[in-house]
Order: C-alpha cells, then structure tokens, then sequence
C-alpha cells in the first residue's frame, strides 16, 4: 500500500476486513508529506503490518524495497507520478484511482474541480496503472454524489466511504480472476483538469452568487480557505451564504458589485454578481475594512500592494 492520506487507510481497512494480505504500508517521511496527511505509521503498527518511509519514491532504494516484497498488487495513491519502473514491480499489476468517471475530467486537484464547477455526480474509478495519467484501463467505478451544500471535507469523506466500498468489490473480482485486466478507456473523449493554484481561490465580487459560494466550499477547512482581498490584507473565507434582505429586486440589481451592506462580528455582507451573500471570515476582520463602503476587484489592491498570495 502506497500512500500518505485517510483514503490510503480506508482502502487498507477493507483489505483487512475480508481477508487480504498486507505485505507492507509506505508513506513519505513526516516533513515531506502533503497537507491533511494521515498517519500510516501508527495505523500500519497497530495492525502489525511492516511499515516504511520514502521521500523519493523513483529512486533506486524505493526501487529495492518494494521489489523485496513478492506482491501480486500494489495499491497505489501517491501523491507523486510512478515511473514505469516501479509500476512493473508487482507480479500483475500496480492499481491506481482517481474520483472522476475516468475517461473524463482526467488531471490535478479533482474533488476541488468537482465542486467548484458544480459536478453532482461522479465516481472513484480504480485503475490498472499504465506510464501514462489516469489513462490505465478500467478495473471498477464506484458511483458518489456530490450535493450543492457539501463542503470539501464532506466530499473526501463520500470519496473515503466509496474507496472502503470499491476495495471491498474490487478483492472479491480478484481473488475470483487475478489476472482481469479491466476496459479500455476512449482516450478521445477524455480531459485533463490543470492544477489550482491560489489566483483560483481568490474571490472577485463580480463573480455569481453560485461561483463565490462554491470556491469557497471546495477549499475551506481543513484546507487553506478561500481568500478576499482588501487593500493590504488577505482575509481567509471559511464560509458563504446567500442573504435575504428586506430590499427589492430591483433595489439590489443597482448596487455595484463589491458594495458592503453590513458588517457584524466576523461576516461581511456585500453585493456580488447578482444577489447579497454572506462572507464568514477567519479572524479579526481589519480595521479600514469596517469603516470602508466597497470592496474593489482583488485586482486593483494586487497591483498596489504587490500581495503575495503563495
């Protein structure tokens, strides 16, 4: 079992749960894993399964590890591309996964692309790993729904309940053919999502109601929030909501984009796009803020701050 988060252990589970043999759980050191990062070591000792750590997980001492063990699959959710080497260590084959109805929406960060652009339905494809990315055949799909209120967390526990189901199936099929080899994906109808970077989760109050609302779902906790920017301050967003105010269609139609209605506590109401939603802020909110009538485009203060948002 290669992988770093809970969705490495809850696959690891289902295997322990019907009978599967674990000949080892690996993760990266401590320092170089990514964010929100499980804690292999202590789950793979507690149910006496050999575990170690590797940084690089091409080299040629990765390498020499994994091909001491003599194992029919490795299951793999790395948060780093295989090299063909290492793919061709297992005596069938390396499974790999991604939560996409593969051949679409293919690439980086899914589940925030999931919810970011409103994608209700999915599912977590288990894949015979091939050199190439997220382009191995099809050994099983797990259908998961996304609903319009769910938050990141909410959706990689759905992707962990359905990895816990997939694994379950998917050692069933195997042990019956160990050798199945899965379906062809049709390359041309497939995608690649790009990787997200912080300008994604940067809120212009031009957008729609519907955008702010899902930017700032598919990044809140226990990622780093989406972010609004006012002068020189870079304000965390952990929540947004629609408002219903005593005003009339037409009424709100007039404001500007960016007009600030009220701010009380640690919620800034203030027209977007096309209605008045609700901004939840972590922290104090700063102090020019409470005194201003407008928030500008992030923009504006970008150019004359020289904001670093990385």
């Amino acid at each position: 079992m290669l992988g770093t988060s809970e969705f490495n252990l809850c696959c690891t589970q289902a295997l322990l749960d019907t009978g599967g043999e674990i000949c080892a759980m690996i993760s990266m050191p401590e320092d170089a894993r990514p964010n929100n990062s499980a804690d292999v070591e202590n789950f793979a000792k507690s149910n006496g399964i050999p575990y170690h750590d590797i940084e690089n997980i091409n080299s040629s001492q990765s390498l020499k590890l994994l091909s001491s063990y003599s194992t029919d699959y490795i299951f793999v959710s790395w948060p780093k591309i295989l090299k063909e080497k290492i793919l061709e260590i297992p005596i069938n084959y390396c499974i790999g996964t991604h939560p996409t109805d593969i051949p679409f929406n293919r690439g980086r960060h899914p589940l925030h692309w999931l919810i970011a652009l409103g994608i209700s339905e999915t599912k977590l494809s288990f894949l015979r790993m091939d050199k190439g990315v997220d382009t191995g055949d099809i050994i099983l799909q797990v259908p998961f729904s996304i609903s319009p209120d769910d938050l990141i967390g909410d959706v990689v526990n759905k992707m962990n309940t359905a990895a816990y189901e997939g694994t379950v199936r998917l050692h069933e099929k195997l042990l019956t053919n160990p050798s199945y080899s899965g379906i062809k994906q049709n390359h041309t109808l497939a995608n690649y999502w790009r990787k997200r970077t912080p300008h994604d989760i940067v809120i212009d109050l031009r957008m729609s109601s519907d955008f702010i609302l899902r930017t700032v779902q598919s990044f809140t906790l226990p990622y780093p929030c989406a972010k609004l920017i006012f002068e020189n301050n870079v304000i965390k967003i952990i929540s947004a909501s629609p408002v219903h105010v005593e005003m009339r269609h037409e009424q709100i139609r007039r404001l500007e984009p960016g007009r600030i209605i009220s701010i009380n506590n640690n919620t800034i109401r203030v027209k977007v796009d096309d209605r008045i939603i609700a901004l939840e802020c972590v922290g104090k909110i700063p102090e020019m803020l409470l005194k201003a009538k407008y928030i500008h485009p992030p923009s504006k203060y970008i150019s004359e701050h020289d904001i670093k948002l990385f």
